[in-house]
């Protein structure tokens, strides 16, 4: 099997990677001992070879998961972060676009519904 990643295109994926607990660029730069533009290279090569790998999630979007998902208002979430809430919210809406995040409230029911359910005997 023919190998599409450079072993050095895997190890900055390997360091920034949120499936890894991966490091912002600027940290996986010092441990690999490259420069920040080189790394950023790496990984926008591997993208090209790899798109199902991306997009990376920065630590700042995995604390806004984690946060999420424990249910607390963006207000203090955003403060929390050190962010304002504009940003808070560009940030979401990039989890929700692509597809991190989800709305909180289920769907409910309503009359126009009724044509989608269909009996099978």
């Amino acid at each position: 099997m023919k190998r599409n990643l450079t072993i050095n295109e895997e190890q900055a994926i390997r360091q920034c990677h949120h499936d890894f607990d991966g490091k912002g660029i600027p940290e996986a730069a010092v441990c690999m001992g490259r420069s920040v533009r080189a790394v950023q290279r790496l990984l926008n090569s591997a993208k090209k070879k790899a798109p199902q790998l991306f997009p990376i999630l920065t630590p700042r979007h995995r604390a806004i998961l984690v946060l999420y998902d424990e249910n607390i208002s963006r207000k203090a979430t955003a403060k929390g972060l050190g962010v304002t809430e504009a940003v808070l919210a560009r940030e979401v809406a990039f989890l929700r676009e692509h597809g991190f995040l989800f709305n909180r409230t289920p769907d409910q029911y309503r009359p126009s519904m009724d044509g989608d359910v269909k009996m099978k005997f």
